[in-house]
Order: C-alpha cells, then structure tokens, then sequence
C-alpha cells in the first residue's frame, strides 16, 4: 500500500506542475502541431470512451479531448469543471473517465487549480457528458484509476488506498479488497462470474475468485490492458503490442495480432470491434477480433 501511495504522490506532483488554466467557452480544433500527451511523465493516455454519436472522450496528461467519429479532427474541452461544496476548479489533466451504462459517467482525477480542491477528487459523476462534474464521495482521499460496473456492482480501484472499492449500491458504500502492492493498470470482471477479477501491474497479472478478497498470480505481462466480451473473450495487449485472447479467462493465451504503438486504453464494443488508445492519443480500431487493425485517429506529431 505503502508503494501505491508513493507512485499516487509523484503523479499528483506531476499532475500540479502541469496544471492547466481556466479557461471556458468554445473548443477549437488543434493544428498540426499540437500534442495530446507529454511523453516526459505518465501516465500518457487516462480515458478513452466512444459515445453514442460515434465520437471519443479520450483524456490525456495534457487534457480532456473530444476525437470525431471519422477520425477527422479533434477538440479540446477547456471548459470541463469539478464542483464541490469546498470550491471548484477547472478539470481534464489526468482525468479518468467511465460510462458504466446508467446514462451518466462517473470519473476521479486531480484538480487543474492545485488551489482549489484537494488533490485526489475522489469518485466525480457527470450528467452532461463531462462538461461539469459533481463530487459523489471520498473527496480529497481517493485516486480512482479504473472504473467498472458489472450488472449492478461498481468495481473502482482507488490508487491511494491500493485497494478494488466494491459497491452494490450506487456508491453509498463500499467494500475495500487491498490488491498486491504494485501500481495497477487494469482491471477486468467477467462478465458470466462477478466474483472473478483480472488486474495487471507493469509485468504481472493477479486473479480473484472472489471478488477482490484474495489474488493469486496469474502469470507475467508487460503492462497489459485488458478488455472482457460479454459473451466471454477476454483480451489483452502488451506493451510492446501483441494483442492476445484467452479462452479460459486468462490462464492462457494466444497471441492473435499487432497493434501499430503501445496501448494504454481499450474501448469494447463485443467481441469483434474494439479500439485502442495508443501512447501518443492515436486511435486504432480492429473488426476482426484483435486479428487486424488500422489508424482511426492520428493523433498530431
């Protein structure tokens, strides 16, 4: 625990030295030249969820983005805010970001103004599609990293704590399951099992068959993402871009294709079309399955 406070901390200081301004109003297209991601501290890529219209909330080290269906163009969002009864302040660097299905998006991340609001936001909720964010609990003492709802059970792991934060009841309360004391980059549920968990550090991955009170090893990966069809493939890509499946929720797998750069985020559709975040804000997309995949979104040079 000791381990993922610290790794927490020296993100947050990251986090405060870059810290963005507070500007608002329109969201203008970025020229050639502009970056999404500052490759001199990480994470690079936080969130990426498409929307109903086609379109990508991806949030970076460098803000908050919104990425067209086509690939096209992309804007910057320079008016997202955080409000709480302490302050508010402006929010996008850093940001994690989830649609868990119930018509709003949850989130956690690091104020913008250092000055406003404590570091750690705790668990933020969104109804407009991340424009203005609420405060739902644990502000100024949870760092929320990963975000998943199975059925009616929200899975959070909170980096301060080093710990899965379960709830089934709409974030009222939780359960706490400490996890190995590594920095955790993903997590998955499967979606036939609610007990059985999949995260992975920078070279492990760790089981539960109970919902996040004990983790057994589950064999070594390069920094893996992982994302879980509901009709049972589960998949992960690698550091160095090997994208494989796993026919028996992770215990082995096989390699079935090559991302073009490094991934940080997966965004499922089923078992057949998925996009991938990579370390530079670029967008790929397979519909073979993980077999095949091309550039959607080049993200500027």
């Amino acid at each position: 625990m000791m381990r993922a406070r610290a790794l927490t901390a020296a993100l947050s200081a990251a986090v405060l030295a870059a810290g963005c301004g507070s500007d608002s109003g329109s969201t203008p297209t970025l020229d050639a030249s502009s970056r999404l991601v500052d490759k001199s501290t990480t994470p690079y890529v936080n969130a990426l969820e498409r929307r109903a219209d086609g379109s990508f909330l991806l949030t970076t080290n460098r803000g908050f983005w919104i990425v067209a269906p086509d690939g096209s163009s992309v804007r910057q969002v320079k008016d997202a805010r955080v409000i709480a009864p302490q302050g508010s302040s402006p929010v996008g660097t850093f940001l994690e970001i989830a649609d868990v299905g119930t018509g709003d998006l949850l989130g956690s991340g690091h104020p913008d103004d250092p000055k406003a609001l404590p570091q750690y936001l705790g668990i933020l909720r969104s109804q407009d599609g991340g424009r203005r964010w609420q405060v739902v609990t644990r502000l100024g003492t949870a760092d929320i990293h990963i975000i998943r709802r199975q059925g009616r059970t929200l899975y959070l792991w909170d980096a301060v704590l080093g710990a899965v934060l379960v709830s089934d009841n709409g974030l009222r309360s939780f359960a706490e399951r400490f996890t190995p004391k590594q920095l955790i980059l993903d997590m998955v549920v499967d979606p036939r099992d609610p007990d059985y968990l999949l995260i992975s550090s920078e070279t492990e991955l760790y089981r539960s068959t109970d919902q996040g009170r004990r983790w057994r090893p589950s064999g070594q990966a390069r920094a893996a993402r992982l994302a879980w069809a509901p009709t049972g493939e589960l998949y992960r890509a690698s550091a160095d871009g090997a994208f494989e499946q796993s026919a028996d929720r992770g215990a082995t797998w096989k390699r079935v294709g090559e991302l073009p750069g490094e991934p940080w985020k997966i965004e499922l559709q089923d078992a057949r079309t998925m996009w991938v975040a990579l370390a530079d804000g670029s967008i790929a997309q397979t519909r073979d399955g993980g077999r095949s995949w091309a550039v959607v979104f080049e993200a500027p040079a």
